[in-house]
């Protein structure tokens, strides 16, 4: 399994962020080997991130190629360069 971490600043109110991401997410639920996507908020600097699990790499890379992931930057209006980081799940716990 590949995880990738998205974190980024908007231009975009909160209200208009949330809007945008529900508005994508048949979009997401369309994305081949995408097993879980969560969204995220870090009041404290104001910066907005997603975590994306993967089944496979191939399934990652895909993604990252697709016009979705591509459209990123425009639709959320994130102004600097977002941050990307990608890792392999090692160990994963059962509830």
């Amino acid at each position: 399994m590949k995880v990738l971490t998205f974190h980024f600043r908007s231009s975009k109110s909160f209200d208009e962020v949330m809007k945008l991401a529900e508005s994508r997410e048949k979009q997401y639920g369309e994305v081949p080997g995408l097993s879980q996507i969560v969204y995220m908020k870090d009041e404290r600097i104001d910066q907005y991130g997603s975590i994306l699990f993967f089944d496979t790499e191939e399934d990652l890379n895909n993604f990252r190629t697709s016009n979705l992931a591509k459209t990123l930057k425009e639709v959320y209006h994130i102004s600097g360069t977002p941050e990307i980081r990608i890792f392999d799940v090692i160990k994963q716990l059962s509830s």
